[in-house]
């Protein structure tokens, strides 16, 4: 649960890295096997002491490390939790410019998944609907995003069979400001008849109105019919 090592040979100073208990479990990599998201601080020997979001990945029965995210500095961690496939970390922050004296007291939620075995944050997340659930219409989806994905408050969604035929288009709105490089809440609806396939896809598009292919982003989840 800790490791230390000195800042320099000889040196009474060190570096010690240490698990903080507040951790959750489920699977971050779709395969099958529940995944560990917790949190490690680190400190130097000087004032402050780092915060990082990290996944241990049960590969086989074997756990391998991801990359670490920073939180920040002396921050207060509340919660951790997985949920659709996401790691989410609640933490108190200081509000820009607050001094280190203060005490944390702004709320932050990050968003973080698993790509190609890196922890990554993602700009992103999908509350509704949960991956593999069985939807009727009209489909309610809901979740956070932030601001650069919306365009005149919105983004396109789309649903699409398992052979990838879209089925259903529509739009999620922005539940508030949306000119803002944080995330904000969005909601949408999309109605649908129900294809033969059994089983599809929910795609939410980043809205990309200079139709450049490098702004292009995405997201899918499994659902079924």
């Amino acid at each position: 649960g800790i490791a230390e090592v000195e800042v320099a040979p000889g040196s009474a100073s060190k570096s010690i890295t240490q698990v903080f208990v507040n951790g959750a479990e489920g699977d971050l990599n779709n395969d099958g096997t529940d995944d560990v998201a917790f949190i490690l601080t680190w400190s130097g020997g000087g004032s402050g002491t780092f915060y990082y979001a990290v996944v241990a990945l049960n590969i086989n029965g074997k756990y391998i490390g991801t990359d670490a995210v920073l939180l920040g500095d002396r921050i207060a961690p509340q919660t951790t939790e997985i949920r659709n496939g996401y790691v989410i970390v609640n933490y108190a922050d200081r509000a820009e410019g607050e001094p280190m004296a203060e005490a944390p007291s702004v709320g932050v939620s990050k968003y973080l998944v698993v790509e190609n075995g890196r922890l990554v944050e993602s700009p992103i997340f999908v509350d509704s609907p949960q991956k593999s659930a069985m939807i009727t219409s009209p489909l309610t989806v809901s979740g956070v995003a932030k601001g650069l994905w919306f365009f005149e408050a919105s983004f396109p969604i789309a649903l699409v069979d398992a052979t990838g035929k879209e089925i259903a288009v529509s739009h999620v709105q922005a539940q508030g400001e949306w000119m803002t490089e944080n995330y904000v809440p969005f909601f949408g609806t999309i109605e649908f008849v129900k294809p033969a396939s059994s089983e599809g896809k929910l795609i939410l598009k980043k809205d990309n109105p200079s139709g450049l292919p490098e702004h292009d982003d995405s997201r899918e989840i499994l659902i079924k019919f």
